[in-house]
């Protein structure tokens, strides 16, 4: 009878479990597709200058969202 009681005891310990974490949210502004690269307005070397400016300019921003996502991914890997 005191075996019967010490499992049932034991195993009421285990019924009570732990709460689950919550799953972490990812970063939305991260998560935006890179932009199509913009054409050249024409072939002036005054408009391929500014071209090479804005595809510069939009390469860097999407290659800063694309490492910031996965540092997030990384670091949510390791808990």
């Amino acid at each position: 009878m005191l075996s019967i009681v010490i499992a049932a005891w034991m195993l009421s310990g285990c019924s009570s479990g732990t709460q689950p974490m919550p799953a972490p949210s990812l970063p939305v502004s991260d998560m935006i597709t890179c932009p199509d690269l913009p054409p050249a307005r024409s072939g002036a070397l005054s408009d391929l200058w500014l071209n090479h400016l804005d595809v510069a300019e939009a390469y860097h921003d999407c290659k800063r969202r694309q490492q910031a996502l996965a540092d997030w991914i990384k670091s949510n890997n390791k808990q």
